[in-house]
């Protein structure tokens, strides 16, 4: 066994080993593995007669376009910052010593396709609706799970490659972000070719258009499409060919580094100083900042607020100039993806697109620039109550809020046949949960702060919201089973749902309303 090797395996077993060193670490595996079982026991619970299951392409379709847009998000990382396959440890360790740069290229490889796996987890936990809809085992679920994360791996790569090749020159730069929007473009006149020829019905013209062949034989996303394709339909030459098309791409990448005589090495230490950058501020409780490489700066000063009116006027300054659009590239990829899934859902009703945006939504939103303010000993210093700072420093997450509410479900409502008050009444719901996921996020940071567990905080988070959501379900489940106000369709819920989970938002957040009374900074 070479020195590499070594390295790998001890890593490995050093992370299993800390299962038992670390309590936390272990109790939160047991607790993802219970979860991870009730999954699949709902899953297998409710008997679907097999002539009722969806088109698998359907499904197909989806898992292609997941994959295609997860590769071009990572790879528009090489014109910046390049991939994240190598660590400061690597750079410390691995990089001075003599190992060919070949065989270290590979360890960084084998080690990413490790973190990839950790990144696609999520996938899971999707078994009972995959299951009851599609007839999904969840032996091809762990198939999909492969893909996604050769989605990502591949993508991490790509970009470390495009970093290599043009960081040193700008009209390189220039050519392969031409190229990469080219490609896009190709890709979505290629969507709008097949909608436009029977808009009328809109799923079917994207089925058809992911199990095109011309889709199939796209970079990457088709490539793992196909493979996954040839599982799901028993066709072992397509699943041969799709992750054959996968291991050429990704042997053509290690000789385009091989022959560029471009030191790799040089080229992702700033990303790995600055992936390490991040894990220290986390770990000292410090929130990186994300902006934008060229910042425009715009009107200075704050032109109005006082006291503690001032926290939302800097609040939204700040955001004016490390945003690139009106929301971040986070909330405008879960518009589309509740968009999409409302498709495919459209003779099922809102209640199940709803679900999934609440469920998206669980771990998209996060106190915004709140918790940077805690950080900082302003906050704590201004002669105002520490309720009206709170609400004040909070208020700047409700903007976003109910722009991503509207472009949410303006289209979802169009596209499944909604009146109306259902609609206003299912955006109102939206900007509920929002509040009270800001709220849940208080209270955790209320009563857990300065735990540095972090897998710990997850599982407190998760737990502590569905604590807080469950007033509101309960109110309209009982509403809509009763029929307590006279109102169309689920009206009457969302309008329920709305009103419990303000007066719960509020309630906590009164209950929390001390916790700028005292500086309780997190040093560490």
């Amino acid at each position: 066994m070479n020195a590499l090797s070594y390295l790998v395996f001890t890593r490995l077993k050093n992370s299993l080993k800390s299962l038992i060193h670390k309590p936390v670490r272990l109790i939160y595996a047991i607790v993802f593995l219970v979860l991870i079982g009730f999954t699949i026991f709902a899953g297998n619970t409710e008997e679907v007669d097999a002539t009722q299951y969806r088109d698998i392409r359907e499904l197909i379709a989806g898992a292609m376009a997941l994959y295609t847009l997860m590769f071009l998000m990572l790879v528009r990382n090489g014109f910046a910052n390049g991939g994240t396959i190598f660590a400061m440890p690597d750079v410390n360790m691995v990089f001075p010593a003599p190992f060919p740069q070949r065989k270290v290229l590979f360890y960084g490889l084998i080690k990413q396709i490790g973190s990839s796996l950790l990144v696609s987890v999520f996938i899971l936990f999707q078994y009972t609706w995959m299951h009851t809809s599609y007839g999904v085992t969840y032996g091809f679920l762990l198939i999909l799970v492969l893909a996604y994360a050769l989605a990502v791996f591949f993508g991490q790569f790509v970009a470390m490659v495009i970093y290599s090749l043009t960081s040193a020159e700008e009209r390189k730069k220039r050519i392969a972000k031409l190229i990469y929007l080219v490609y896009i473009v190709l890709l979505l006149l290629y969507l709008a070719s097949f909608v436009l020829k029977d808009p009328e019905n809109i799923v079917q013209q994207l089925v058809a258009a992911g199990s095109s062949t011309a889709a199939q034989f796209t970079i990457i996303g088709g490539w793992l499409g196909m493979f996954t394709s040839g599982i799901a339909t028993l066709n072992l030459l397509e699943s041969l060919l799709g992750i054959g098309l996968c291991a050429v791409f990704g042997g053509l990448l290690v000789l385009i580094i091989e022959k560029s005589n471009s030191d790799f090495y040089e080229d992702v230490i700033k990303t790995a100083e600055v992936s390490q950058s991040a894990i220290n501020a986390s770990k000292q409780g410090v929130v990186a900042e994300t902006a934008p490489a060229h910042v425009k700066l715009g009107k200075t000063g704050f032109g109005r607020g006082a006291g503690a009116e001032m926290f939302y006027y800097k609040h939204q300054i700040e955001n004016r100039r490390s945003r690139i659009f009106l929301m971040d590239s986070i909330s405008l990829i879960w518009i589309a993806c509740v968009i999409v899934f409302s498709l495919f859902m459209r003779d099922s009703g809102i209640l199940p697109v709803f679900i999934m945006a609440t469920y998206l939504q669980l771990f998209s939103v996060a106190l915004g620039r709140f918790n940077k303010e805690l950080l900082k000993p302003y906050i704590y210093l201004l002669p105002e109550p520490p309720f009206t700072k709170m609400l004040y420093a909070l208020r700047e997450s409700l903007p976003s809020a109910v722009l991503e509410a509207i472009f949410m479900f303006v289209p979802v409502s169009l596209i499944l046949g909604m009146n109306v008050p259902e609609m206003l009444t299912c955006i109102l719901a939206r900007i509920s949960f929002t509040m009270l996921f800001i709220a849940g996020n208080v209270v955790i940071s209320r009563i857990w702060k300065g735990t540095s567990a972090k897998a710990i905080i997850m599982l407190l988070y998760v737990v502590t919201m569905l604590i807080l959501a469950a007033p509101g379900v309960v109110l309209a489940i009982l509403v809509s089973v009763f029929g307590i106000f006279a109102l169309p369709g689920m009206t009457a819920a969302f309008l329920a749902l709305t009103i419990c989970n303000i007066l719960v938002s509020l309630l906590s957040l009164f209950l929390c309303r001390n916790m700028l009374q005292y500086a309780e900074l997190n040093y560490q």
